[in-house]
């Protein structure tokens, strides 16, 4: 046999540090992994939402203001900061009204 046969991807003396100690520690591990997924599914919905938002208000303000693109979105941009307001709350404003 060669040395790899003999060659261990860990080391025996570190398998308690590896894994659970009980069926409820490997559960509860697993719940909570599950749920951080679940949240970042639930923010990277979100974030797909709020990004079209404020898209469709930098297509708004592009086509009133006839402004580029970058333009529109620091007036955006500096309108949410201005009014100590979320960009995407204010981007639906934007949108729903048609101007800033």
């Amino acid at each position: 046999m060669s040395e790899v046969d003999h060659a261990h991807l860990v080391d025996p003396s570190q398998v308690e540090r590896i894994l659970p100690a009980t069926t409820e520690e490997y559960l509860l591990d697993a719940l909570e992994r599950l749920d951080a997924s679940e949240m970042r599914a639930e923010n990277l919905t979100s974030a797909l939402v709020h990004s079209r938002t404020i898209g469709a208000a930098i297509g708004v303000l592009m086509a009133m203001e006839k402004i580029t693109q970058a333009e529109a979105f620091d007036r955006l941009r500096e309108a949410s900061m201005a009014q100590n307001r979320k960009l995407h709350v204010l981007a639906q404003e934007v949108v729903d009204r048609g101007a800033l």
